[in-house]
């Protein structure tokens, strides 16, 4: 019985020598691998993988179609043994799906292994998710993400409750221009000890850059406002899909981020 597998890759420009990333395995229709990667000996021919671009997100399947071919001249390459798996019916969809996006959602929640086991399950939430995400008109440079990004603002707006907020008093005017160099914000909540909550909204995938737009706010706020009224400010980020970079940026400067789940 033919299993499911969740491949995962860099993007090109990792490595100075690609046989690893994305570009060479779809020249090639060669998946790359060291020969003592977790899992490699499990793998066999009619198996379907999905792939995944490590910092992005999963970008199509395909199909093994031979055994493992190890490849001669990998110690003088990589300085370790490695080969690679033949693979045959290629898609590369148009978008990436974010990998936070569905990571929750997975069987499997080791994110480092590059090849990790898989469910049918597993590949039918990935296509929901990735029709779904697709159907909300995400795109590279398209004006949508903007209107998106209004209207999620209204939800989370309706559903401050459930983050145990409420929205800053009146004379604190929303959505303003903090200053030149500093941004204007998004939403300024205040928490059940009204202390001043920043809230960022983003409607597609996030990197750790908002970490800085977010710690400018919340610095001007501490210093202009919280400081005379003996508040502490926090702040939160709340998007669809993030990296681990963010994560772990957001993590070390105390800033919580949430998965907001769109359909």
């Amino acid at each position: 019985m033919s299993k499911i597998w969740i491949f995962s890759n860099n993007s090109p420009g990792f490595y100075e020598d690609s046989d690893w990333d994305t570009s060479t395995i779809l020249k090639t229709k060669h998946y790359y691998f060291k020969t003592n990667e977790s899992n490699r000996a499990k793998v066999e021919r009619g198996d379907t993988v999905l792939f995944r671009e490590y910092g992005t997100g999963f970008w199509g399947t395909c199909n093994i179609i031979g055994d493992w071919v190890e490849d001669d001249g990998a110690v003088e390459k990589h300085q370790i043994k490695a080969g690679w798996f033949p693979i045959d019916n290629i898609k590369k969809w148009k978008e990436i799906l974010p990998y936070e996006v569905i990571r929750s959602e997975l069987s499997n929640q080791n994110h480092r292994l590059r090849i990790a086991t898989a469910t049918e399950d597993d590949k039918g939430k990935v296509e929901l998710a990735r029709k779904i995400y697709r159907n909300l008109g995400y795109g590279e440079a398209d004006g949508s993400i903007f209107v998106l990004e209004a209207g999620i603002e209204e939800a989370v707006k309706a559903n401050l409750s459930q983050l145990k907020l409420q929205l800053a008093e009146e004379t604190i005017q929303q959505q303003c221009n903090l200053g030149i160099g500093i941004g204007r914000t998004d939403l300024i909540c205040r928490d059940e000890k009204q202390n001043y909550v920043v809230l960022e909204l983003k409607a597609v995938h996030t990197s750790d850059i908002v970490v800085g737009q977010i710690l400018r706010y919340m610095g001007y706020i501490r210093e202009n406002w919280a400081q005379k009224e003996g508040k502490e400010v926090k702040g939160i980020i709340l998007t669809p899909s993030y990296d681990e970079q963010l994560r772990l940026a957001a993590k070390e400067a105390g800033i919580k981020v949430l998965r907001i789940r769109i359909y």
